[in-house]
């Protein structure tokens, strides 16, 4: 088991606090389960998911960059970023290796963590991410410009940095992973949509068949926001693949 500060807490990579918190399993000797949510989010959007996991897993929830109770730092925004971010808690922390559960843009951080360092992943399971923008249906892309304009607008009139731009702006042109480097990832993976996903179908199917050992689950009748629309599926589908080798 690693050497954990159970207390919740900060740690600093370089310009940034990243704030976690650790909700520890009855079990001592519990593998680690680490969330990582999406864009604008916070820790927050797993209320309610954690307590199935605890039975049988340390759960670890952290903030992203820029988001929640994280600063923001100075760096321009990416999704390298935020992976080297998790990778120094991970550090901090002494976690050798944990199972990655991340929800659309954490979904893409756990990628660009496992192109770089895939020995500190058990597993992962992710929840409508994609590998580049076009992964987005057209309509999202869309959405998505008009409010970078609106907020580019109110820049005008604000010497504020508003982190909700560059939030904004990482979804546009991020990430640019291309399907020949998940070949290199062997960790074991579970791809998880809704029927009604933001994600383009045959983009999460790319996805699943570009990975060495994927497959893929759709909830049928939910959205991108799986979690909510269909929280016990959601939650059955999480522990029958985590708990289907032991």
């Amino acid at each position: 088991m690693p050497t954990i500060d159970w207390s919740n807490g900060y740690v600093r990579n370089g310009d940034a606090a990243l704030y976690y918190e650790v909700h520890p399993s009855g079990n001592s000797s519990a593998p680690l389960v680490i969330l990582l949510h999406g864009n604008g989010e916070s820790m927050e959007i797993f209320e309610g998911h954690i307590e199935p996991l605890l039975p049988y897993y340390t759960v670890i929830t952290m903030d992203t960059r820029a988001q929640g109770k994280s600063s923001a730092g100075d760096r321009p925004l990416s999704y390298e970023l935020f992976a080297d971010d998790l990778f120094t808690m991970m550090n901090k922390l002494q976690i050798g290796s944990a199972i990655l559960l991340g929800f659309s843009d954490g979904a893409n951080v756990a990628l660009e963590l496992a192109l770089r360092h895939q020995e500190r992943i058990a597993a992962m399971i992710l929840v409508g991410g994609n590998i580049d923008p076009n992964g987005l249906t057209s309509l999202v892309r869309r959405q998505l410009r008009l409010l970078a304009i609106s907020y580019r607008i109110k820049g005008f009139f604000s010497r504020k940095k508003t982190p909700k731009k560059d939030l904004i702006q990482l979804m546009l042109k991020h990430p640019n992973i291309a399907p020949q480097q998940l070949e290199k990832i062997t960790a074991p993976a579970l791809i998880i949509n809704g029927e009604k996903d933001l994600i383009k179908d045959e983009h999460s199917e790319l996805i699943t068949t570009s990975l060495a050992d994927a497959r893929r689950v759709v909830i049928a009748g939910a959205s991108h926001f799986v979690m909510k629309d269909a929280p016990e599926e959601f939650d059955r589908i999480i522990l029958d693949f985590l708990m289907e080798d032991d």
